[in-house]
């Protein structure tokens, strides 16, 4: 199970990378998706005091939010959320 979902994940991240690279703006369009998903984890971590969600910075999270943007986050977020209840 876990071997499929790392299989997926890393087929999701090949696909962004090709549609970035596609766009002819490669460098560009990551670079703004990096910041982008960044950004959003800060947010979810300084709003985590309101809300008591808060995001662990590791590999795992950082590495989604500089792929993925801010789906990656949202995807993350929504993943804490369903397992914690």
């Amino acid at each position: 199970m876990v071997s499929l979902l790392a299989f997926s994940g890393v087929v999701c991240a090949f696909i962004s990378l090709l549609a970035m690279k596609k766009s002819k703006h490669f460098v560009k369009s990551l670079f703004l998706t990096a910041i982008q998903g960044l950004t959003a984890l800060m947010a979810v971590n300084a709003s985590g005091i309101l809300t008591g969600v808060n995001l662990s910075l590791n590999a795992l999270t950082i590495g989604s939010g500089v792929v993925f943007g801010t789906p990656g986050i949202v995807m993350n977020l929504l993943i804490k959320i369903i397992l914690a209840t």
